[in-house]
């Protein structure tokens, strides 16, 4: 019974509760190696539905993704950007090594930028889609469950931007995320499928001499990471 017992539980399709189970699909590199480690797909879950939930905007939650979309578009894999809140700083994005030919931005509104989403992530030609919840009415756990399943289709990472208060909420996303900064990012992982993680990983998004140049220069009182978070956009963020 126990030999049994222990060849089932070798089986890669279970997983025991202290431990983050490894789906065996490859996940987008996030480019920060503590990230990878906590996450199943050892990078951000293609296929799937990523919640990066935020408390107030320019404090590094697109920054975070800038290895990702990096990595997709020097590979030549389409990213879509639906509804962002303020318009992308092209020549910065550029000088960070995302590739503009394979950028698409898309405006759009209300039930519209769900729809947008959708097509996009289950379109099969998107490497990652992110997408910007608004401030209007929030998305229902329906509205979530067809964004995933979009992204399970097309194979598609799809990253939804969500205020923090929603972090209550019910989710169909397999993977969420809430954002702080005082300094660097914290990111806490609220839900993934494994063990909970009960501290936050601690992120330098931004080279040591851009510290040390915002500190040094006290331009800008907020945080030490705007000057180059807004490097990406038009907005610190």
């Amino acid at each position: 019974m126990g030999r049994a017992l222990d060849h089932v539980l070798r089986n890669p399709a279970i997983w025991r509760g202290g431990e983050v189970p490894r789906t065996g699909r490859r996940g987008i590199p996030t480019g920060y190696e503590p990230l990878d480690q906590a996450l199943p797909e050892q990078g951000w879950p293609p296929g799937a539905l990523t919640e990066i939930l935020v408390r107030d905007q320019g404090i590094g939650e697109l920054s975070l993704l800038t290895p990702a979309l990096r990595y997709l578009t020097e590979a030549g894999r389409p990213v879509v950007l639906v509804a962002p809140p303020y318009l992308p700083f092209a020549r910065a994005w550029e000088a960070a090594g995302v590739k503009l030919e394979h950028l698409l931005i898309v405006e759009a509104d209300g039930t519209e930028r769900l729809w947008a989403a959708e097509q996009a992530s289950c379109s099969g030609g998107c490497g990652m889609v992110l997408v910007w919840e608004g401030a209007r009415k929030g998305l229902d756990y329906r509205a979530l469950q067809r964004l995933n399943l979009a992204a399970d289709r097309g194979a598609a990472a799809c990253v939804l931007y969500r205020p923090a208060h929603t972090g209550s909420a019910l989710s169909a996303a397999p993977l969420r995320l809430s954002l702080s900064a005082a300094g660097e990012l914290a990111v806490s992982i609220l839900k993934r499928r494994g063990a909970p993680l009960p501290t936050p990983i601690r992120i330098d998004l931004y080279p040591a001499h851009w510290r040390a140049r915002a500190s040094s220069t006290n331009s800008c009182p907020v945080s030490t990471a705007a000057p180059a978070a807004a490097s990406l956009q038009a907005f610190p963020g």
